[in-house]
């Protein structure tokens, strides 16, 4: 009898494994399926971890760098503030009277408590900051603060005067000294960071008074919390932490692993700036999108086995897509995205991955359109580097002095010059024909001046197009070659002369000098450095970079279409033709 089960079993075993033979291969084909698509699934994700993380490294970078400005024009307030009070003649003679007041006893007294108030108010109009907190102390130990109010209370200034009083070197009058870090209250809730500067009699070389900059945590909070996500923490030279994060560590080697840190140091004071990102923060979504994609991919696993030997063909066709879609992307193919006809298993999975992928899409969307911005931030920096709004206040001071003095041509070369920085301050803006033309008789005057030349300048417009708007000093490099090329030797009777006309549907602009010229293979060669100005394969070498300057600005402005080219005249010097293409209307 039990031979006789023993057999009944094999007989069913083998009857089963006959009958399932073609669920087995099914399954091994769904098997065959998924793991390629889970492998390159994990592979895509650990490789878009990655990839995320680089570019949030160097979207870190791009903050840091704006970060930094911030402080440096900071700081570079706080030493305008600390120089004024030491160069000002006037606030020096105050001080003469100030560093041995005890307390208001007098009339006199009072009215040098005020003055020393309004030097503040003078110096918080330049500095436009309201958190950064200025006080005066005497050798008496007396305070003048420069604001009042609930923030910082006098009684807490005095204690920060009375700690950092030791620290502070009074042989030092020419520096600005940081001297660290102070607790704002008795409770040691904060900090507030000081800087002092020493103010000497310049006659004995007294000591005056002590001007201290109070920075408290207020302004680092503002600063930082501008950024949503990630920490800043601030360290002086030593190491010590000024403000933000205090469990950042000044040591990258000591910092935890589990965070992506940036740092920068300020140039003018040494300082370390730190920005950490969390890695949980930065791939957390990627991570979540990836497990519930997992979480979808077993249970289909399990509903197509059950399902395969009824719906094996029409199960193979949208999987073996989906196993394409991933590879292709795999391969560089950003753009494919999977076809989410239905309601099934399937389609949610495509569906999912859609999301992963737009998101991965639009993440390096904006990763170009930030380098795209740090360009024109880069570009704009250029222009701004020397500080225009205080070079033209000063060269207005300088024409008035002129003026007064009666000196009236210098004071007409100062106006020039002080046009030209103006239209620098808005050189990616567009201006009238007329005013482009106003504004390079201001640049010649300055140039005759300069070399020592008498020229005529001659202007003639269309009256119909003085007001045709073009890029602002597009024409001053043509003037400015003229002089350096054109009128390098003597010439007698110098003359630019700028003519413009209608033609073609095009404004001709013609810039014509009388100077020595140039051969006819030069202009042919320069011609054509112009034609090809769009190709990188041109070469460089004896580039006019103003001429190729002035050919792109107009390619820019104004399309393909607009062009320029030079031809001898018949002065004997070089015209520079301009043709810029006019909308109907215009």
């Amino acid at each position: 009898m039990y031979v006789l089960l023993a057999k009944g079993s094999v007989l069913t075993m083998v009857q089963l494994f006959r009958n399932s033979f073609y669920r087995r291969i099914q399954i091994s084909f769904l098997i065959l399926i998924l793991l390629p698509t889970i492998i390159v699934s994990f592979i895509n994700y650990f490789n878009t971890q990655k990839s995320v993380k680089e570019k949030i490294e160097l979207s870190n970078k791009s903050l840091l760098m704006v970060m930094s400005k911030d402080i440096t024009r900071m700081v570079d307030d706080l030493t305008y503030a600390s120089n004024f009070f030491v160069q000002d003649s006037n606030v020096r003679s105050r001080l003469k009277d100030f560093k041995s007041i005890k307390q208001i006893e007098s009339f006199s007294d009072l009215r040098t408590y005020l003055d020393i108030k309004e030097f503040f108010n003078l110096v918080a109009a330049k500095t436009m900051n309201t958190d950064i907190i200025m006080f005066l102390a005497n050798n008496a130990g007396f305070i003048v603060q420069s604001t009042e109010g609930d923030v910082i209370l006098p009684g807490e200034i005095r204690r920060n005067w009375e700690a950092a009083t030791a620290r502070v070197d009074p042989l030092k009058p020419t520096l600005l000294q940081w001297i660290g870090t102070f607790q704002s209250d008795a409770n040691h809730t904060s900090l507030n960071y000081l800087a002092a500067r020493v103010i000497h009699d310049s006659t004995n070389d007294e000591l005056l008074a002590t001007l201290y900059i109070l920075i408290p945590q207020i302004y680092f909070r503002k600063l930082f919390d501008q950024v949503p996500t990630g920490s800043f923490t601030l360290f002086n030279n030593d190491g010590q932490r000024i403000a933000g994060n205090a469990t950042s560590s000044y040591e990258s080697e000591k910092a935890s692993t589990s965070f992506i840190r940036n740092e920068m140091v300020i140039p003018k004071t040494g300082w370390k700036l730190v920005y950490e990102t969390s890695n949980l923060e930065i791939t957390g979504e990627i991570s979540r999108t990836f497990y519930w994609s997992l979480m979808l991919v077993i249970p289909l696993f399990i509903v197509f086995s059950v399902l395969s030997l009824f719906t094996a063909r029409s199960l193979h066709r949208p999987i073996r897509k989906l196993q394409l879609g991933v590879k292709q992307f795999g391969n560089g193919a950003l753009n494919i995205r999977f076809q989410t006809d239905g309601n099934d298993e399937i389609a949610d999975l495509g569906r999912t991955l859609n999301v992963m992928l737009d998101q991965i899409h639009k993440l390096f969307a904006e990763i170009e359109r930030e380098q795209e911005q740090k360009r024109i931030l880069e570009l704009q920096a250029l222009f701004a580097q020397i500080r225009p709004h205080f070079l033209l206040n000063t060269l207005n001071s300088i024409k008035c002095n002129l003026v007064l003095n009666d000196d009236l041509v210098h004071s007409q070369k100062i106006d020039s010059l002080m046009s030209l920085l103006r239209s620098y301050l808005k050189f990616n803006e567009q201006d009238s024909l007329q005013s482009e033309c106003s504004l390079l008789a201001h640049y010649i005057e300055i140039m005759k001046m300069r070399i020592d030349i008498s020229l005529v300048f001659e202007v003639e417009l269309d009256p119909n197009y003085t007001e045709f708007e073009v890029p602002k000093l597009l024409l001053q490099p043509l003037v400015e070659n003229a002089f350096v090329h054109g009128f390098s030797e003597e010439i007698t009777d110098p003359r630019i002369q700028i003519r413009s006309e209608f033609g073609e549907g095009k404004l001709i602009i013609r810039v014509s000098d009388n100077g020595i010229g140039m051969s006819l293979d030069r202009l042919n060669e320069i011609n054509t450095i112009l034609r090809h100005s769009n190709q990188e394969e041109v070469s460089s070498i004896n580039k006019r970079v103003g001429i190729l300057n002035v050919q792109q600005r107009l390619q820019i402005t104004y399309g393909a279409d607009a062009h320029m080219f030079l031809e001898s005249n018949e002065f004997g010097g070089v015209t520079v033709i301009l043709g810029i293409p006019v909308r109907r209307g215009l």
